[in-house]
């Protein structure tokens, strides 16, 4: 009977482990992200602000802009924010698929699952290390916004269409 019971624990600990590990590695690149969001973002592009400021003034953009276009335009339905949300959205999915493209410059084997586009984008090419991963991740994520970003200006609703800096 002791026996049993010494492997349950060890099974016990070993999910403990895991789990813990798992924990530190979302928690890791979160935690950075939040606190390199308040720094200047190094694309000369971003003019020095940081992603924080960056979000600030790209809200109160689609703010005018929609308070414009409404008053120019008073029989259109204006959904005010939705600009705005919805461009916030579009960014978060670049947070993983930045991860993926960095991942992808240390684990070579990941990078026949990258498309053309990707790789114009320069995904999986930053011949990364361990140590420098979570610094190309923000390179690629600032990369990745700011190409999304660049598509603002041209997008299909019309007091949604604000430029980039």
């Amino acid at each position: 009977m002791k026996k049993r019971w010494s492997f349950q624990k060890g099974i016990s600990s070993m999910f403990k482990i895991i789990g813990l590990i798992v924990i530190i590695a979302l928690l890791v690149p979160i935690g950075y992200f939040a606190w390199r969001a308040s720094q200047p973002m190094s694309m000369p592009e971003f003019g020095g602000l940081s992603y924080y400021e960056i979000l600030s003034e790209r809200r109160q953009a689609y703010d005018d802009l929609a308070n414009k276009y409404q008053a120019e335009h008073p029989n259109v339905d204006i959904k005010f924010g939705m600009c705005f949300q919805s461009e916030v959205l579009m960014i978060a999915y670049n947070f993983p698929w930045a991860g993926y493209c960095s991942l992808a410059g240390v684990v070579p084997g990941l990078k026949p699952g990258l498309g053309p586009n990707a790789v114009r984008l320069g995904c999986g090419q930053s011949n990364g290390t361990w140590i420098n991963l979570l610094g190309n991740w923000w390179n690629m994520y600032e990369h990745l916004t700011y190409d999304l970003l660049s598509h603002a200006e041209t997008g299909p609703v019309p007091y949604c269409r604000i430029q980039v800096r």
